[in-house]
Formats: structure tokens, sequence, C-alpha cells
């Protein structure tokens, strides 16, 4: 992994007079992680423009974070703690409000309890949410609504993601399923640019036929499912033997297991479920094994979890993954979605994304937070929700009911819940049903790190004050401390701690192919269930 430092010196305009200031920072709104530049006049954000940064180093930056961050800085900001009394959140003191959240942390049955925090958190708010969900309520319950009933399909896909600069070497770019200017509007800028430049031929595979990406395309192809479809292209490449035997020999482990699996699927009912004929579906195989350097453009926003790990074992049978100017470019929601991979915001993952119950790793983990007992049971699922087998929720950073897909449903479903407490930057649809709600901060207020699509860490300084007494992450210390935890004096110790978890060496250098036989498309939420960003995606704003 690589990072990107905004740098530390402030880049300020000194009006002090009328409080105007002006930085640098990384953007959180969608998963590439451009850099920006923010201005502040009276605590209110009235100029956004871009800056040179690691991934736009033009400066040039989409129109999302334009309407994003302007709507959470108007006056409608959370600035302390609400606690419900007789029915109505009313303004409390913060000594009250962590009393209050300690006391439903600690106390209780731990399998009654689930921790969410969301993807567009700190790499160090989501650790610090972990923790206290592991080492102070003993709960296993920790997860994300941003990956709520979707799988552990996602897991580990973005391992060798071809960096945005190589797409200039690309011999043909595929984006399947993405729509690439809404989502991610600087990757379709590269892609695009490259396009009409260099003359990289595009071609977007789609389940619309009324997308407008098929006007901009140089080829494109409507199917009825994107998993059926690449499913039955790799059947196609095995059961004709033209796999690359010398890469799958070197680099990949389990062949032949997904080979059984992949084989004992009926070809003629992959084609018709996908809705192309077999001709469609060796041409494209064929196309794509001629072109040395073929890059595969997708999103985990448009594709479930196993049409996403379908795409990644195309790329392993054909060799293409992890070489230059081809395979995968795996396109995130969030800006940090990546970070609860790493972070280990997933019951069966632990810091590193090492399996959660590896007994080498917990006995690391429990030497350095000084417990002798972590949790390690399944926890935090969709059914347990749906079942109302969570009493208490702690979310963070999250709006599920007012990003939800199917509104009334995950409300009703939030509702059976006897405490549910809500960290967030405006009273959301979320915040409005909690029991408790405390005040969140911005990256730029606090510092921190993002993991971006590519897995590139980038480095947020804190280049204003906040207006909270406790910003996010305090919060979340005050909590551990309440518990016995020692203070961190600064944002930096947390990225420590958290580096000091990680795994010491690799257990395998291999990849592994993904096997499964069905699709598992079960979106819940729109733009990852974050408020800001689906705010700046329903403006309908494009680069």
């Amino acid at each position: 992994m690589s990072s990107d430092h905004i740098s530390s010196q402030p880049d300020t305009t000194g009006n002090k007079e009328y409080g105007t200031v002006s930085f640098n920072t990384i953007c959180n709104l969608c998963s590439l992680g451009c850099a920006i530049n923010l201005t502040f006049e009276q605590n209110e954000i009235v100029g956004i423009k871009g800056a040179n940064g690691l991934i736009n180093d033009n400066g040039r930056i989409c129109n999302q974070p334009l309407f994003g961050y302007k709507a959470v800085t108007k006056g409608n900001r959370i600035t302390t703690p609400l606690l419900r009394k007789n029915g109505r959140l009313e303004p409390v003191d913060w000594d009250e409000a962590f009393n209050v959240l300690h006391d439903k942390v600690v106390n209780g049955d731990p399998r009654e309890k689930a921790f969410f925090a969301g993807a567009r958190l700190t790499n160090e708010e989501q650790y610090l949410v972990m923790k206290l969900s592991r080492a102070c309520a003993y709960s296993n319950n920790i997860g994300s609504f941003h990956y709520l009933g979707r799988g552990t399909g996602y897991t580990k896909l973005s391992r060798a993601n071809i960096p945005f600069a190589e797409l200039t070497e690309a011999g043909i770019i595929y984006i399947i399923g993405s729509e690439v200017e809404s989502d991610n509007p600087m990757a379709a800028y590269f892609i695009f640019n490259n396009q009409q430049e260099l003359k990289i031929p595009v071609e977007f595979i789609t389940l619309d036929p009324q997308s407008k990406l098929i006007d901009k395309a140089d080829k494109h192809l409507v199917i009825k499912s994107y998993f059926h479809f690449i499913k039955a292209v790799n059947h196609y490449i095995v059961s004709h033997e033209l796999e690359d035997k010398v890469y799958i020999n070197n680099l990949v482990e389990n062949f032949e297991d997904y080979k059984k699996t992949l084989l004992s699927l009926n070809i003629n009912d992959l084609q018709i479920a996908s809705g192309v004929s077999g001709e469609i579906i060796e041409k494209f195989a064929l196309e794509y094994l001629r072109e040395p350097k073929a890059v595969l453009v997708f999103s985990e926003n448009n594709l479930s979890g196993h049409t996403c790990g379908e795409i990644f074992n195309l790329a392993l049978l054909t060799g293409k993954h992890g070489r230059t100017g081809a395979g995968l470019m795996l396109l995130k929601e969030n800006n940090n979605s990546h970070g609860l991979h790493d972070i280990g915001v997933m019951w069966n993952l632990g810091p590193g994304a090492t399996p959660w119950d590896d007994p080498f790793q917990r006995s690391t983990i429990q030497f350095h937070w000084r417990s002798n007992d972590l949790p390690v049971d399944k926890g935090c699922t969709f059914h347990t929700l749906s079942d109302s087998g969570y009493r208490s929720l702690f979310i963070f950073g999250e709006d599920p009911i007012g990003c939800a897909i199917d509104k009334d449903r995950i409300k009703s479903m939030l509702a059976k819940s006897s405490f549910i407490m809500v960290q967030d930057y405006t009273l959301t649809e979320t915040a409005k049903l909690a029991n408790l709600v405390l005040p969140a901060s911005f990256p730029y207020e606090t510092g921190g790190t993002f993991t971006n699509c590519q897995r590139v860490i980038q480095k947020v300084d804190k280049r204003t004050k906040s207006p909270l007494t406790y910003d996010s992450w305090k919060q979340l210390e005050e909590l551990l401390s309440l518990s016995g935890y020692d203070r961190f004096e600064t944002i930096d110790d947390v990225t420590f701690e958290i580096a000091s978890l990680l795994p010491k060496f690799c257990t395998s250098s291999k990849l592994l192919f993904k096997v499964n036989d069905n699709d598992n498309y079960n979106p819940l939420f729109n733009a990852g269930a974050d408020s800001i960003r689906y705010i700046a995606a329903k403006s309908g704003l494009k680069s």
C-alpha cells in the first residue's frame, strides 16, 4: 500500500475580521479521494474547488462535493448531545450523555447489542468503534449498514487494483454495470479522457438499455444478469481449457475447487439467465483473452458480492490480475469502504482483514487490549436485525432510514430496538428516531486517514477547529476510558495502535478463486447509507 499526505502546513487566507480560512483536504464523497480546497467564512463553507492531489494531480474535481459539503454547514449541524426525554430529543451536557451511553455499552447481554460504523468514518474512528464493541461491550455484533445483508464477497477483491495512471497503458477498458458518471465522476473522467485523447476503446456492459453511458462507449452490450454473464464467460474459458495455466499454477491456490463448482453448472442455463446467446459469450471471452492489457472496471454499488468475485475470477483465469496496464479497477461506494475491511469492522474480520477467529492474531489483540476474553460468535446479521434480536443499536456515521431503498421496512426494523444511539453531523431521519444523538466532527477538524478504492492510505490533517467540545474520536476515547482503557494523546496514536495489531507476516502469498454458484444481489441502501453522500447524489450533479 502507498500513501498520500495532504501537507500539514496550513493554507490560509487570514481574514480574521470575517473569520475566513482556506485549506486543502481530501474529499470524502466517493472512494477515489480527490484533493479539494475548502474556504470557510463564519464556520460556513463558502467556496470549494479542486487542489492538486495524488488522484487529481491537475486539480480537477466533480460537482458532488459542492452540494454535499455546503448542505451540512448551513445552520443545521448538531453541536451538542441530544437525549430523548418525555418523547422529545433535548440538549444535555456531555457527562450525562457519556454516562447514559457507557451504561448501555457495558451492561446487558452482549448478544443483544449491535455496533455499526459508517464507510465515511476515518480508519481511526472505525477502529475505535470496533474496539468499543469487542473490548467494552464484549459483543462481536460489529458491522456497517453499508454492507449489511450483502455477504462477505467484496473482501480482498481490490488487493491489486490498477492505478488510474495506468489506464493510459490499457488496450481496452470494459465497464461492467458501473454508472461511473454519477457514482464516481472522476473515474469516468479518467476513462473517457483516455478514450478521446489516446483512442483507448471502451466497451460498456449493462442491464439498462437507457443508460447514458451507451452513447459514450465505443461498443455496448445489454444483458439481463451480470452474475450469469460473467459466470458463463468463465465457464467457456475453463471448459475450453483457455485459462492461463502458468499464472494459475504459480499464483493461485484453489483452481481445482473452483473448476469443479463452475463446471457443475449448466452452460445453457447460464446463457439463458444472462440474456445473451452462446455466440455473444464466446465472442466476448475470446476478445478479452486476446487483449493482454484489458481492464475491467466495476463497482460495488451496482453489483453483488458474488458478481464482483466472479469478475475477480475472470482476471485470475486469464492472468491479467496485477499486471501493469491490465486487470481490475473495483470502485467502492464511499470514501472509506475499504477501511471497513482493513480495520475489521465485520464480525468475521480483525485488523488487517485477518480472520477474527485466527488464534494467533486474537492473542496479539488480547495482549494489546489487556483482555482475556474477546467474543468470537457470528454476529451483526441482517436476519437478526429483522427479527428484533438487537435491543441496543449504536450507529456511528450512517443514516440507514434516510438512505433506505424501502424506508418503511428499515424504520420498522430499527424501531423494534429499545435503545438507539446515533452519531452524525445533522439530525438525520435515523437520528430523529434515536434515544441519544451525538454530534460528529468532520475529518478536517480532527485528522486521521482514509483508504481509497486503490488501497492508498490518505492522511488528512486537522486544519480547522471543530465547534464540538468532544470530536467524534474523542467521544469514543471517552467511552473506552470509562472502561479502563488508556487515553490517546493525538489521533496519530490511534493510527499507531492499529499498526501494532496488523499481521507481522503473510501466511500465504497465493491468491484464491472466489467459489460460489448463486447471485446474492440485495441492495438495501442508497449511497452506502451515508447521509451527505446521498444528499450529493440526489442533486444529480455530474462532472
